[in-house]
């Protein structure tokens, strides 16, 4: 088998509901060449139900796996696990996804013979954009787009998400799979999981792709709507930023890394300039900018303090 995709989900069963009906209409040359794993990340919500309604609409393989221990590392190992493909194609239960996708990802493969490849993002508005919202926020939307030309990919400046992206199977299990003590956990926004694999793809010389052909929309909660959630996706971020920090910088202090403490005083100092500006200005999109900036840096501030432990 050429290609499992691997859709991790919790409690998500309306949106999972419409991607699980997209992948389904996925156009294929080879049916026999694909398999869809579901991983239902102990989901309190009919997230089971709506998969045994669609299973039917399924001309390839398609399994169901429930994993009882939370966090989205561990669904997307679990996925890794019982997976038979040579290449792993992740996305996620809010994805929208086009009927030629499939057969994009296996025509590149034919093609490159690469390790990892990845596409396009893109943010589907289904409520008017909120008044708050500036270009700044586009990575937390999962927002990406590198140009509409194929690049090999050797620096550290082009990260992919998990919704987009595909990678050997064997090279992922060589990374030992994703880090559990990082990425989504219930309602806890951490992430990092992903920077991880990208930063050991680059660091041991793997061939990367981007190509811009296979793009899939990020159909957003009611809640990717709200500032508030913006706000605690900044903050959570100081705990993958410390987190990744701890686990690659040679330079510490303390048994804490350094890397981070420098960084935050710089970003501390610049967005306290900044927000004066900003209030100078009355730019209220800025103010809020700037403010969950710093947030987000005095947390970063005291995980290094505290020298938090990864959990």
């Amino acid at each position: 088998m050429k290609l499992s995709i691997i859709l991790c989900t919790y409690n998500n069963a309306d949106s999972l509901r419409l991607t699980l009906k997209e992948l389904s209409r996925c156009e294929l040359s080879n049916i026999e060449e694909v398999e869809l794993i579901v991983v239902d990340n102990n989901s309190p919500d009919n997230t089971s139900d709506i998969f045994k309604q669609v299973k039917s609409l399924y001309k390839y393989k398609i399994n169901y796996i429930f994993e009882p221990k939370q966090g989205l590392s561990n669904a997307r190992n679990s996925g890794l696990e019982r997976a038979a493909g040579e290449y792993i194609l992740f996305t996620d239960d809010d994805a929208k996804i086009p009927a030629n996708w499939l057969q994009i990802y296996l025509d590149k493969i034919q093609q490159y013979n690469p390790d990892c490849l990845y596409s396009k993002i893109s943010v589907v508005w289904e409520k008017p954009i909120p008044l708050w919202f500036i270009p700044e926020y586009r990575p937390f939307f999962v927002c990406l787009d590198y140009g509409n030309n194929d690049l090999m990919i050797e620096d550290v400046h082009h990260e992919f998400f998990g919704k987009n992206f595909c990678i050997r199977k064997d090279v992922l299990d060589g990374f030992g799979g994703f880090n559990p003590k990082l990425g989504r956990c219930g309602d806890r926004l951490i992430a990092g999981e992903e920077t991880l694999i990208y930063w050991k793809l680059i660091k041991s010389r793997k061939k990367t792709i981007y190509f811009p052909d296979a793009e899939v929309g990020h159909r957003l909660k009611k809640r990717e709507y709200e500032f508030s959630n913006m706000r605690k996706m900044y903050v959570d971020s100081a705990y993958s930023f410390f987190y990744l920090s701890k686990l690659t910088t040679r330079r510490t202090w303390g048994g804490r890394p350094l890397y981070p403490l420098k960084v935050s005083f710089k970003a501390l100092l610049d967005h306290l300039s900044n927000l004066i500006v900003s209030l100078l200005k009355n730019d209220s999109r800025y103010v809020k900018y700037n403010k969950i900036q710093i947030a987000k840096h005095l947390k970063v501030l005291s995980l290094w303090i505290k020298n938090h432990a990864i959990k």
